[in-house]
């Protein structure tokens, strides 16, 4: 009985939250009309992720031995994420509407390319990063090519406005949003030297075994780590700064020492992997 008692406390927790969760979306969306766009492309994004999920079952067509599905899948996921977190970042940012609708629609329209490429090659049976087999491939790889780094461009702008401490949040978390947007743009030189050197993996061929969903190279090294853990320091670094915040009994100096020490902690890592990849060594090896 205590058993079922828990549960149903846990499930009446858990749903209570998740409607807490979407008033505050809600109201984050109302009030912030300039980002509408970015929120129709999460919406698009997750749109996406529950038909692939839908199909997963029934197809069966595979890219360099993997589902081809779930490359997609993947990239619908981390773009819905990535999307959301620059929705926040605008709401809390004190610029002019019409910089804040620049930037929105420029960073909607490169993930609209990006996730249309991937996906478009992912149901042609074929990759779309890399791929110069044929002239139609090598314009689709070109277009995804241009888009990453203007997208990166358009997130350089956030971190300028960070280093002037133009967000309304406190200063433990504004110093982590500006590691996390600085180690981001870092995450975005790896994703440049992976297309500088026509690949992702160092000393094994592509296409190799990888790992489960994420398929990171388990015989080679794979660049595709490092560009992860920047890619997603953009969410980490700034929680962890606002968790640092709620400390109590902490000065403000005790504070940003904090966020100074994880987001070194973090940067390590990232550097451990990226030259751990760069020397043909994987992450796991299988």
């Amino acid at each position: 009985m205590q058993t079922m008692e828990g549960r149903r406390r846990f499930l009446s927790g858990l749903s209570m939250a998740a409607a807490a969760g979407f008033r505050d979306w809600h109201e984050l969306h109302r009030r912030n009309k300039t980002t509408n766009v970015l929120v129709c492309m999460i919406y698009l994004e997750l749109t996406l992720m529950v038909v692939l999920l839908i199909l997963l079952p029934f197809d069966s067509g595979q890219v360099e031995g993997r589902h081809r599905l779930i490359k997609p899948l993947n990239f619908a996921a981390s773009m819905a994420l990535y999307l959301a977190t620059v929705v926040v970042l605008l709401d809390y940012l004190r610029a002019s509407i019409w910089c804040k609708k620049i930037i929105s629609w420029g960073i909607s329209i490169c993930i609209l390319i990006g996730i249309t490429c991937i996906t478009m090659q992912a149901l042609r049976g074929t990759t779309s990063h890399f791929n110069n087999s044929t002239p139609f491939d090598s314009a689709v790889s070109l277009l995804m090519d241009i888009a990453d780094p203007l997208n990166s461009a358009f997130i350089f702008v956030l971190l300028i406005f960070a280093l002037q401490s133009k967000y309304n949040i406190s200063r433990s978390t504004q110093l982590g949003l500006v590691f996390g947007i600085s180690l981001f743009l870092a995450g975005s030189v790896i994703g440049g030297l992976m297309v500088a050197q026509g690949q992702s993996v160092v000393g094994v061929e592509p296409g190799g075994p990888g790992l489960p969903v994420l398929n990171w190279s388990t015989k080679g090294g794979d660049l595709r780590v490092a560009h992860f853990l920047g890619i997603h320091a953009l969410q980490i670094l700034p929680i962890a700064g606002w968790l640092v915040d709620q400390l109590k009994g902490l000065s403000m100096r005790a504070k940003l020492a904090q966020v100074v020490a994880v987001s070194a902690g973090y940067f390590v890592l990232m550097g451990i992997v990226f030259l751990q990849a760069l020397n043909g060594m994987p992450l796991v090896r299988m």
